[in-house]
């Protein structure tokens, strides 16, 4: 099984990558095995309002959830790093709705 995470606003599979990593308001989490969605779940992403680190936050909560690949626009340098350090891949990708992207996602694992 592997954990996928997208940035996304309102979240779920009809909702579009957001445009940035620790901005987002919230995260769409697609569990996939053998290429198939078991499960999808939405959560906040508490550091969107952060004044700084917005992006350490997303990360700090991406490990709690277990998530193996973030897909989405290339984070920031420290977030960057965070996500390297936790063994989470990342995946540059913009401009497509959660269910089109899994699919490129899938492909690349």
């Amino acid at each position: 099984m592997v954990r996928i995470a997208f940035p996304t606003d309102k979240g779920g599979l009809d909702d579009y990558i957001y445009d940035r990593f620790g901005r987002a308001p919230t995260f769409t989490i697609i569990e996939v095995e053998d290429g198939e969605i078991k499960n999808v779940k939405i959560i906040e992403n508490l550091g969107h309002r952060a004044v700084s680190g917005a992006g350490i936050k997303a990360v700090q909560k991406l490990i709690e959830e277990k998530i193996d690949v973030v897909a989405g626009p290339n984070p920031g340098p420290n977030a960057y790093m965070a996500l390297q350090q936790a063994n989470i891949k990342v995946i540059s990708m913009l401009g497509l709705k959660v269910k089109d992207a899994i699919e490129h996602v899938i492909k690349q694992l």
